[in-house]
């Protein structure tokens, strides 16, 4: 009797596993298949099946007698294309076809309505079919290195979208009805070719992360403003010359990377920005230290390398929490009193700035781990009182 009831509890819980749709944690334990010999024993107990890198030409054509398919890797293999007979998959969640050579997706690629996450990085494609709107479960899109040039307007429909990467295409703009997806929260659309921020990004209520790193973008608006819950701003190497200070009313940001940018001053009050931990300006054209900056007692790291700053205010108070400072390469003479208050700098890049002679109160940037005085021009004698200032009491790596 008791090995009936075990029995058809079993039978119970393979049956439940078939014939319903499991959640992250339950596919990801399920048994992975990784071998069609294998899986052909069972057909009906494959779940999750995983034929990544195994130089597969094509899709194998007897796929289709997984009828529980939930989980499909062929990821890394040789494929230029795919069957319609994939789309047939009415249980399929997870679709990578990633590391490939595809140059295009079946038509009816709409058809798989329970897919929630679809792989597509590292292939060739150029275009993407209108049916891929049917996903409206799908909440993670990878498309970066490919050779987009846009992406159909149907995107717009995919409302439970969380995460699209685009990185590494070559898009010029973005479907206008991207601002329907109300749930997003993170956009990859760096090293394509955009020259401004498509108005209809400003949108996105829900955008945490932007990344439109290496573009051709000149400015950023102060549309800016209304990405109210945006934590990472990231924008280096791009052309941007202008800043509105509307940026400063975004008081989620944690980062914000406007590095190898054309930036002649950044006046950007930091007052509100209370969860700013990181900066980085390095690769600009500042001639100002960003004085605005007053109080930042949260902020980590400040990255302000190959500028032209010759003076540095006396505002080194306010960053109670900084870790991290480089000030390499600009034509810095001294430092203000309040730049020994750090006391939880950790690293310090000084390197190819125009200091002749570093003050005692070196020794009192007592977390200094690492500190940078290379191409100083600095004697003999000034390097032996540097050591004894900074390195009597602790062990910290200089570099001369």
């Amino acid at each position: 009797m008791i090995r009936s009831l075990l029995f058809y509890c079993i039978l119970l819980l393979c049956w439940q596993a078939q014939a319903q749709l499991l959640s992250d944690a339950e596919l990801r334990s399920q048994k992975r298949y990784t071998s069609l010999i294998e899986a052909h024993k069972h057909p009906d107990e494959v779940i999750v099946l995983d034929l990544s890198s195994k130089d597969l030409k094509d899709v194998p054509p007897d796929l289709d007698l997984f009828k529980n398919l939930q989980y499909l890797d062929l990821s890394k293999n040789d494929l230029i294309r795919v069957p319609n007979y994939l789309t047939k998959f009415e249980k399929l969640q997870v679709l990578k076809l990633n590391d490939n050579a595809l140059e295009e997706l079946p038509d009816d690629i709409g058809d798989l309505t329970n897919l929630r996450e679809l792989t597509l990085h590292k292939n060739k494609l150029e275009i993407l079919p209108e049916s891929i709107g049917n996903l409206n479960k799908l909440t993670k899109l990878d498309l970066f290195v490919n050779r987009l040039t846009k992406l159909p307007e149907s995107i717009g429909e995919l409302t439970n979208l969380l995460v699209i990467d685009v990185y590494l295409n070559q898009l010029k703009s973005f479907p206008k009805n991207i601002k329907n997806l109300s749930k997003l929260e993170v956009l990859y659309l760096g090293s394509n070719r955009f020259n401004k921020i498509p108005n209809q990004i400003f949108e996105l209520k829900s955008l945490q992360r932007l990344d439109m790193s290496q573009n051709k973008i000149k400015s950023v608006s102060s549309d800016i403003s209304k990405l109210e819950n945006l934590k990472y701003l990231i924008l280096f190497e791009n052309k941007i010359g202008y800043v509105s200070q509307s940026l400063a009313k975004l008081e989620n940001l944690v980062e914000i990377d406007l590095s190898n940018n054309r930036l002649r001053k950044f006046d950007i009050s930091f007052d509100k920005l209370e969860a700013l931990e990181r900066i980085n300006l390095d690769y600009n054209r500042l001639k100002l230290y960003p004085e605005n900056s007053v109080q930042a007692n949260n902020l980590k790291e400040l990255k302000l390398s190959s500028n032209k700053i010759r003076e540095l205010p006396n505002v080194f108070n306010n960053y109670s929490g900084l870790i991290h400072l480089t000030l390499d390469e600009n034509p810095i003479t001294h430092l203000p009193e309040s730049f020994f208050k750090l006391d939880k700098l950790e690293w310090l890049d000084l390197s190819g700035t125009s200091l002749y002679e570093l003050p005692a109160y070196l020794g009192e940037l007592y977390s200094l781990k690492y500190l940078n005085l290379g191409d100083l021009g600095l004697t003999p004698e000034q390097q032996d009182k540097i050591k004894a200032f900074v390195g009597s009491s602790k062990k910290v790596e200089i570099v001369f």
